[in-house]
């Protein structure tokens, strides 16, 4: 007789993969979704906070305007706002569906990742 169930590194029996509710599936998707951004929301601000320091000018003229008028305490703020924005976001369409606002979560963490990265290879000398 199949089992759904398996030994888990701790040696303790635990669900297979396969068991998994849509529930316990969207929670996972939004925690990691959640994860990449905050890392991502990081590697933005430490990226953009090195290459304004390295001679660097800022693209996004809001940011700009931000860190101009508030410094990098202003962008810090932001960034938090960002943030609390998206997690407002997340509030009213997990309404409809959880997994939509999983997909909200993992929409900003692809934006920002693809920021953080822009800094990055600008930094190294690969953007121009």
């Amino acid at each position: 007789m199949p089992s759904s169930f398996g030994r888990g590194s701790s040696g303790r029996i635990v669900p297979l993969a396969g068991d998994i509710d849509a529930d316990q599936r969207d929670a996972m998707l939004a925690a990691a979704a959640w994860t990449l951004l905050v890392i991502a929301s990081l590697l933005d601000f430490v990226t953009t906070q090195f290459g304004l320091t390295a001679g660097f000018t800022e693209d996004n003229p809001v940011i700009k305007v931000v860190i101009h008028h508030f410094g990098f305490a202003g962008f810090a703020v932001f960034k938090l706002g960002a943030l609390a924005l998206v997690a407002t976001a997340v509030l009213i369409v997990r309404e409809w569906s959880r997994t939509a606002a999983a997909g909200v979560v993992a929409f900003g963490a692809l934006l920002t990742s693809l920021a953080a990265l822009t800094n990055a290879l600008a930094l190294h000398g690969v953007l121009g």
